[in-house]
Parts: C-alpha cells; structure tokens; sequence
C-alpha cells in the first residue's frame, strides 16, 4: 500500500490516522488493504474490518451483513437489531510478549482517543 504512509503524515491529519483502501465487490462483500497510524502495513484488523462496514453501510453500498476480505483472512460483520455491528470470523494469536513491569516505572504510555 503505497499511499499508506502518505496519507497517514499528512499535514491534514496533525496526530496521524489509520489508513483503509476498500474495493466494493458486491452487495455483500468488499476487499480491505490497511496502513495502521505508528504500524505500517497490517494484514488484518477487526476494528479496521467494522470501520469500513460501519460507513459501507451507512453509504448503502452493501446490506446489513457484509464479508470485509483481508490480506490476513475475512471476517462478516452484520448489523444487529440494537444497531450495533456483530463480526464473526477466525482469531489467532500472532505475538506473545513478557514485560516485566519494574522496566515500565516512570514510562508514560499516551492514549489516543477514537475519532
């Protein structure tokens, strides 16, 4: 994904943003490349996957459920009655890591907030 970074550092997004391209395929399907703010290129992405269903959705590009295919696998998302979005699809662990916490004393991890 080339333009990834691009738009990522793009004056317009002073605090950096996260990158979906989408192709629509078909009334129930679509095909998603991601760049991730501070990741670089990323394989598949659960809130990525919702993200762009949520707006093909509200666009009336594609129903209430919709399959959002990745380099990484696919993952159908559907509209529930309350609204909200459903995904159902395979996970896998893909890291595993130990921090010792005495290593973290005095760090101060930012949270940046969802927009």
């Amino acid at each position: 994904m080339d333009l990834g970074p691009h738009i990522e550092r793009h004056p317009m997004f002073p605090e950096r943003t996260n990158v979906q391209l989408v192709e629509v395929l078909d009334r129930s399907r679509a095909r998603i490349e991601i760049w991730e703010r501070g990741a670089g290129y990323t394989l598949a992405s659960g809130t990525s996957a919702s993200a762009v269903a949520a707006a093909l959705m509200r666009e009336g590009l594609v129903g209430d459920e919709v399959t959002i295919l990745m380099p990484g696998g696919e993952l159908s998302i559907r509209k529930a009655s309350d609204g909200n979005l459903v995904q159902r699809g395979p996970a896998q662990r893909v890291y595993r890591a130990e921090i010792d916490l005495a290593d973290l004393e005095g760090v101060t991890i930012p949270v940046a907030g969802i927009s």
